[in-house]
């Protein structure tokens, strides 16, 4: 399965993190996001990529996404995924920037490759939690509701407890 997905991700303290070549950054407490694709099959599939992101351990640190989500202080709290055949990582993500309360915390995160002129494919929440305004912009945006596992159960939608069930559901019920 191919698709587009947003992590949500919460920091439980200010961090200094070494970031690939673009070096030592400051993280704020809070909530992030941070909004891919995966377009591929097999081992660049959605699942598989969303997975991959997952694993605190035992994997090479390639995207700048894998420096935050390695530190003890970052944790995925919740995924928000479509399934597509286009690459939507950067218009779901300017959208996101442009109808959320966000700023950028680090510019040019995640964005190497990027088409849509995003600045980051990393944003800031603040304190505030994310999750429902991520689904909510996902239904808005695509015209359908995404997938969504949610970790700490902060949503009153279903909830999903394995990493292998994810993309059994086209719809939250």
């Amino acid at each position: 399965m191919r698709g587009t997905y947003t992590l949500i991700i919460f920091l439980s303290r200010e961090t200094s993190i070494k970031v690939g070549q673009l070096g030592v950054k400051k993280f704020s407490k809070g909530y992030y996001t941070y909004t891919g694709s995966a377009l591929g099959t097999g081992a660049s599939s959605l699942k598989q990529r969303v997975s991959r992101h997952l694993k605190k351990t035992g994997k090479k640190k390639r995207w700048h996404i894998d420096f935050l989500l390695a530190h003890r202080n970052a944790a995925v709290i919740a995924v928000v995924a479509a399934q597509t055949d286009r690459k939507m990582e950067c218009e779901l993500n300017c959208y996101i920037k442009k109808e959320g309360v966000v700023r950028i915390p680090v510019s040019g995160f995640g964005s190497s490759d990027c088409k849509g002129n995003c600045g980051s494919h990393l944003l800031y929440f603040g304190e505030k939690g994310a999750i429902r305004k991520i689904v909510e912009l996902y239904a808005e945006k695509l015209g359908f509701r995404p997938v969504v596992i949610d970790f700490c159960n902060k949503l009153s939608v279903s909830r999903f407890p394995k990493v292998s069930n994810l993309f059994l559901h086209k719809d939250i019920t």
